[in-house]
């Protein structure tokens, strides 16, 4: 997940997706004039061009003023476009110092929306009004995720137009050597929790791989830099992810790495540690280590990859000998199949609060908007260029031509990618354009009916979590790592009632009674 990519990579890769939807009460520009959302870009000949300042993108910058897809939007919906080129480390000084520009980069975080938001820099906008004038982009965001509109609420309003992650509305992939099932009697992955605890004993005492020794395991971990990942298959199977905010089963909020899941979940872990089952080096492996241990044959599955990566390591698989078999999330206590997800909530795009004071300028952004995103003509235009020239549909999907396919500044020249279109991929409807047919096929049998475990909060600032966090996360980090390990089962048990009071004492209540509280605010905004 949080999750951008620089549109001159993902553009020879894959791409995202989009959702929202939800209140009409978040914003508070309640005299947006009636007219229909369709109504956008016939203006009279005579009108005098509206100024918008464009600072989409940190990557995908122009080079030159007045380059193809500049003058394409100019012309198309009678608007000045002022380029405003700021990179990462410089846009906030030009805030600080000022420069406002009318739409912002992709890159904020939800820490800057607030404090901008608090600040007067950033426009609140009328859920309803965004509805009213991108009512096709709207209904993809919402188709994903509904609950989009959650993170753009600050004290009561809504801020900025809501943007999904499409990748991260599916799960992790477990993935299991489908030559070692075979070897030790599976025509399928494990769908339970006992299979799979059956598969991972075989795979390290049946000599899976021939060689007549004892140096295979069953998995791995991600326990090096994404504690979050960590042995997703068995938390999910509890119902439980132990690094994020989940919904209790009275209603409330809950951590996941305080509930009683989890302690269960982790004296499975422990009994398999235990019994040889689990590689040791878990604690240190992250994502490229598990991945070179299953090609070289060293683990049998991995649980940390989503399809998308999958899909681009077919062939990886392929020249190391190894038939991948795709699971789907174990059945165990939570007693059904659950898969860890990243989640597709993100940071609105947000605007300049100039914005909010200017109506005219704000519908036509919102217009504009709406059609980069869902009218076909002009998603082509701003994410590939000139029919042709710079691209060329095959079977329906978008490919660059040369030298734009290789060459990044080719690209800016002509001003394709983020800069002009910050909802690349953020619609569901355009995404066809970047998703080769066996590549929407690869999607659908691994992620189609599944169901997700995500962080029910997404992307939210909490202040007591800027207070706490840093401390507790190094504290839950270290007793999962000394329960999973320790020699004796009936450790874990003291050493959780000891993390948890720890938790909580630390500032964990403090965390716990303010998501709550936001979370409560939500619902009641709905």
């Amino acid at each position: 997940m949080k999750n951008s990519m620089k549109f001159g990579t993902a553009l020879l890769l894959s791409f995202s997706l989009l959702a929202a939807g939800c209140s009409s009460n978040g914003g508070n520009n309640g005299n947006a004039p009636a007219a229909a959302g369709e109504a956008t870009n016939a203006p009279a000949a005579d009108e005098a061009p509206i100024e918008i300042t464009f600072a989409a993108s940190t990557w995908d910058v122009p080079k030159e003023d007045n380059n193809y897809v500049q003058k394409y939007l100019e012309e198309k919906y009678n608007v000045k476009i002022i380029n405003m080129r700021v990179t990462d480390e410089n846009f906030k000084l030009k805030i600080a110092a000022n420069e406002i520009p009318d739409i912002f980069p992709q890159t904020p975080t939800e820490v800057d929306m607030v404090t901008w938001a608090k600040q007067g820099v950033i426009a609140s906008v009328s859920v309803d009004e965004i509805k009213q004038y991108m009512p096709k982009y709207v209904a993809d965001v919402e188709s994903v995720n509904p609950n989009a509109w959650d993170i753009g609420l600050v004290d009561g309003k809504n801020y900025g137009i809501p943007r999904v992650w499409l990748n991260g509305s599916t799960g992790f992939i477990p993935t299991y050597n489908n030559n070692w099932l075979k070897e030790i009697g599976y025509s399928e992955p494990p769908k339970t929790l006992e299979e799979f605890e059956d598969v991972l004993t075989k795979f390290r005492n049946n000599d899976p791989d021939g060689n007549g020794q004892k140096d295979t395991y069953g998995m791995s971990g991600r326990g090096k830099n994404a504690r979050n990942q960590l042995f997703n298959e068995v938390y999910s199977a509890f119902g439980v992810n132990p690094y994020m905010f989940l919904e209790a089963s009275d209603g409330t909020i809950a951590w996941g790495g305080i509930m009683n899941e989890s302690l269960e979940a982790t004296k499975l872990l422990n009994k398999w540690y235990n019994a040889d089952l689990i590689d040791p080096e878990f604690m240190t492996d992250d994502n490229g280590l598990m991945g070179q241990k299953f090609n070289s044959k060293k683990i049998g599955m991995i649980d940390t990859n989503m399809y998308h990566h999958l899909h681009g390591q077919l062939q990886t698989f392929t020249d190391n000998g190894i038939e991948p078999a795709f699971g789907k999330g174990l059945i165990g206590p939570a007693g059904k199949s659950l898969s860890m997800s990243n989640g597709a909530l993100q940071t609105p795009l947000l605007l300049g609060v100039q914005v909010e004071k200017d109506e005219k300028k704000r519908i036509k952004i919102l217009q504009i908007l709406e059609e980069i995103a869902t009218n076909e003509e002009t998603y082509l235009n701003t994410a590939f260029g000139e029919a042709g020239v710079s691209y060329e549909l095959k079977d329906g999907v978008a490919v660059l031509k040369a030298p734009y396919d290789t060459d990044a500044d080719k690209r800016y020249e002509l001003g394709i990618g983020g800069f002009y279109n910050p909802l690349i991929e953020r619609a569901v409807s355009t995404w066809k354009f970047h998703m080769p047919q066996d590549k929407l096929d690869f999607k659908a049998e691994l992620t189609d009916g599944s169901e997700l475990i995500a962080d029910v909060l997404g992307p939210t600032v909490l202040e007591s979590k800027g207070k706490y966090f840093a401390n507790l996360s190094a504290l839950q980090d270290e007793f999962y790592t000394k329960a999973i390990i320790a020699k004796n089962a009936g450790d874990v048990d003291k050493l959780f009632e000891d993390f948890k009071a720890q938790w909580l004492k630390a500032g964990g209540q403090e965390i716990l009674d303010e998501a709550n509280k936001v979370y409560q605010e939500r619902q009641a905004a709905k």
